[in-house]
């Protein structure tokens, strides 16, 4: 008996990833660019940006050619370090994220503590700390919380969280109340990622198992794997060759597939046709 396959409606690269890869393979009939790490967290996009002479390289040293602020974002002293080393500059900044990068600035101007719920090691992440300036730190869990927060307190999140862990997050750091002066929360999570996490939700609850396609690399991509987990049971590959891999696929009769937002669309289309052959 053919498995019943679900394609999630929101699928494939966002509106941040297209326009990023877009322009930057526009700059590339130039000459070679250079992205500061990866410009999207996929590593079969990336490979495949290689041949055009698009490739990611860790420092400015390293640049060749133009240099492209990848989509994640970086801090202000990157952008200050390009201009002292007389780069061509090609800005791939998601617009999301640059609208964090800017409440953050904002609050950090006006004296406010920033705390940005988020992974401290994702290259977004230390670009939104760049700018909030020295009075500010990024956690994944209130319990990563040390010492006594100040008595005026930004809170941010990182674009691809889960709108209800950041429900909870804040909850818990802003308890009890009466310890602050001023609290200030902003949504600073990717609509996109949002209506993703929604329609993982209904595919966890509707379907035996849901699928998620994306590199183990890309935040929002195990957020949302983090999701279906929460109600029901599912995977995440990045490929159709990882299948194989899972045996619960076998017994699953009505399989959910949904992806990150760096997902290229023919890879979750092989994805889909693989689960299809299976019996």
């Amino acid at each position: 008996m053919a498995k019943r396959v679900i394609k999630a409606s929101k699928i494939g690269f966002c509106p941040g990833v297209k326009k990023a890869i877009e322009s930057t393979k526009k700059a590339s009939a130039a000459g070679t660019v250079s992205t500061l790490g990866m410009l999207v967290h996929n590593a079969l996009v990336v490979g495949e940006l290689e041949p055009l002479g698009i490739k990611a390289v860790k420092t400015l040293g390293d640049v060749s050619g133009n240099v492209a602020i990848t989509a994640h974002g970086v801090a202000p002293q990157v952008y200050e370090e390009i201009r002292r080393r007389d780069l061509k500059l090609l800005d791939t900044t998601c617009s999301f994220v640059k609208k964090a990068q800017q409440k953050a600035a904002h609050l950090g101007k006006e004296g406010f503590f920033v705390l940005v719920y988020g992974d401290p090691n994702h290259a977004e992440v230390k670009g939104i700390l760049g700018w909030a300036g020295p009075n500010s730190a990024a956690v994944t869990s209130p319990s990563e919380v040390c010492g006594k927060l100040p008595k005026r307190l930004a809170i941010l999140a990182q674009t691809t969280r889960l709108p209800s862990d950041f429900h909870d997050f804040i909850r818990q750091v802003s308890s009890p109340i009466e310890k602050f002066e001023e609290i200030r929360v902003f949504m600073t999570i990717c609509p996109h990622v949002v209506r993703r996490a929604n329609e993982a939700a209904l595919l966890a609850s509707d379907c035996d198992l849901v699928v998620v396609v994306g590199d183990p690399a890309s935040a929002n991509t195990n957020r949302l794997a983090e999701m279906c987990k929460k109600i029901g049971r599912a995977i995440m590959v990045p490929s159709s060759e990882a299948l194989d891999s899972f045996p619960e696929l076998k017994d699953a009769r009505t399989v959910g597939v949904i992806s990150g937002t760096s997902t290229p669309d023919r890879v979750i289309d092989e994805v889909v046709q693989a689960i299809q052959r299976m019996e």
